[in-house]
């Protein structure tokens, strides 16, 4: 049973996962080489308490007992007796499996070694590792990781059905939806379905199709409207697949499928406007910091979590 957990790595990711766990009761500790970073981290979660709050979610912890459930520190090896790890560092391949490497042979026996990526494989990540072999998972949050519900979860070859089932249990208990990623496949199953509709998206821009503020509106207005209340699929079932399959008959050879450059990327990245945190991106965001405009998107990402999650609404006191 999970009843402890280490998040190693206090960046965006890092600390939106072990917030999520604190506000629920999980005795979590959260790891970083930098003290900078934790103490960043330590400001963020008063932060985030009150924002969740002022939106109406439904904390039932104070303010204190929930940062009662969560403890920072520089050293890996306070992680080596807790129930689960979610290692969350940068993207490094090499750093990742000496991170695992140093976890097998520190972590007691019952500990479970799991990864928060999506760019590289488990099966290269873990390839050190020996004594937790039947104990690694992959667990990929989507940022940010406290708002957000999706974590797609993928077992290796040797991961246990018991191990698997223990952490998928786990996150759910902990208000997270999560789906089975059933092969080792470059980006998993949602990454690869937004790479696809960017793609898309860039080449209508790039071939003068349409705006780039009418795109957004496309997508924002449209399929997006729509995803926010079905899946994919339900949607097609709703239109027909009768009529679906004469759209992509008609409309598969003509959409974008090649792997190119686009300018309306690479000119940005080359002039610095790489999006809000330099400023300027697709779109300007003058007059505040990155954090700030971080906070009001999260209120609304929060609004809508509440709007499709109910049960995590404050409950409102009937009045007889």
């Amino acid at each position: 049973m999970i009843n402890q957990v280490g998040v190693i790595g206090a960046g965006t990711m890092g600390f939106g996962i072990a917030f999520q766990f604190a506000i629920n009761g999980v005795q979590t500790k959260l790891t970083d080489i930098s003290d900078e970073m934790l103490e960043a981290a330590k400001e963020k979660f008063q932060i985030y308490l009150d924002l969740f709050r002022a939106e109406g979610y439904d904390i039932r912890f104070s303010d204190h007992e929930v940062l009662s459930h969560i403890s920072f520190t520089t050293e890996i090896s306070d992680l080596a007796n807790v129930d689960l790890i979610i290692e969350s560092v940068s993207e490094n391949l090499s750093l990742k499996q000496k991170l695992f490497k140093q976890l097998d042979e520190i972590c007691s026996e019952h500990t479970i070694l799991a990864s928060n990526t999506s760019s590289l494989k488990l099966s290269d990540i873990t390839v050190d590792v020996e004594k937790h072999k039947d104990r690694t998972i992959l667990t990929h949050f989507f940022n940010p990781a406290h708002i957000v519900p999706l974590v797609e979860l993928l077992r290796s070859s040797e991961t246990s059905a018991e191990v698997f089932n223990e952490v998928k249990d786990f996150l759910e208990s902990n208000h997270k939806v999560t789906i089975e990623v059933k092969k080792e496949i470059d980006g998993l199953v949602a990454n690869r379905i937004q790479v696809a509709i960017v793609r898309e998206a860039l080449a209508l821009i790039e071939d003068g199709v349409v705006s780039e503020e009418d795109l957004d509106t496309a997508i924002f207005q449209g399929p997006g409207f729509r995803f926010s209340s079905s899946g994919l699929l339900k949607i097609l079932d709703f239109g027909g697949l009768d009529i679906w399959k004469a759209v992509l008959d008609g409309l598969q050879p003509k959409i974008e499928s090649n792997v190119r450059e686009f300018k309306a990327i690479e000119q940005r990245v080359e002039t610095g406007a790489i999006g809000v945190k330099a400023g300027k991106g697709f779109y300007d965001y003058p007059g505040k910091s990155f954090d700030g405009y971080v906070k009001e998107r999260d209120s609304q990402l929060i609004k809508h979590l509440l709007n499709t999650h109910s049960d995590l609404k404050v409950k409102e006191e009937i009045k007889l």
